[in-house]
């Protein structure tokens, strides 16, 4: 496995139908998971596992809440007081589930899944229902989303805790928004082009668009997905 050299904290996004000896090869190499709740995927058993995974490594905590139907990549058609209840509910089940754990695993972040994780920087009154639910429900917790939209205004507003998110495996628009899946060089899923991503990141501050544009990219974090394809050859060696 090439050793990348990521130098920051990476997250994955786990319990979304992947096999087990995946999630814990990727739990040994990342330093935040991020998990499905009972929404787009996920079950009281793969959350349970990946909660167990988190205590043994020592992993930041996240939930990963996403609506039901098409692995929540459909249109979203629920109001920002539906979409309270929806982050609400699966939340609160797996902070149930972690707090009840042997050793206790606290949450740390909350990132939304899918249609519902775009939905929020596009409509500010999602985005302002996702961080209500934080600021009320889960204070102390962070919100993870794109950097400089509509999310993390919302979260300044409220004094709600935020991380700016990267996607190590995903190419960028012009308008630094992420290339629809099933577009032609969507997915970045060979080492050489994800190091030279972060190469390019560290010595600019930018990504390079999928039209070579430069987009700033003030991240704190950044993304891995369990789906990718060679994605165990993606991410750095345990340290």
């Amino acid at each position: 496995m090439p050793h990348l050299d990521l130098n920051c904290d990476l997250n994955c996004d786990l319990g979304e139908h992947e096999a087990p000896a995946l999630t814990a090869a990727l739990c040994a190499v990342v330093q935040r998971v991020n998990v499905a709740c009972g929404g787009h995927a996920g079950d009281d058993d793969s959350m349970r596992r990946v909660i167990s995974l988190a205590a043994t490594h020592g992993l930041h905590l996240g939930a990963h809440p996403g609506q039901p139907g098409n692995f929540g990549r459909g249109p979203v058609h629920i109001s920002p007081t539906e979409l309270a209840h929806l982050i609400e509910a699966q939340v609160t089940r797996l902070a149930t589930l972690a707090a009840a754990a042997s050793p206790a695993v606290p949450l740390s972040h909350v990132k939304l899944h899918g249609s519902l994780y775009h939905h929020a920087e596009e409509s500010p009154d999602a985005a302002e229902a996702f961080v209500e639910v934080l600021a009320r429900r889960f204070p102390g917790v962070a919100a993870v989303s794109l950097p400089d939209r509509t999310v993390e205004a919302a979260c300044r507003r409220r004094g709600v805790p935020f991380l700016a998110e990267g996607f190590l495996d995903r190419a960028y628009l012009d308008d630094g928004s992420l290339v629809p899946r099933g577009t032609p060089g969507a997915v970045l899923d060979s080492p050489e082009l994800i190091r030279a991503r972060l190469r390019h990141w560290r010595e600019t501050g930018h990504v390079l668009s999928l039209t070579g544009r430069p987009i700033p990219l003030p991240v704190q974090t950044w993304c891995l997905h369990s789906d990718t394809p060679n994605v165990l050859n993606l991410v750095p060696s345990a340290p």
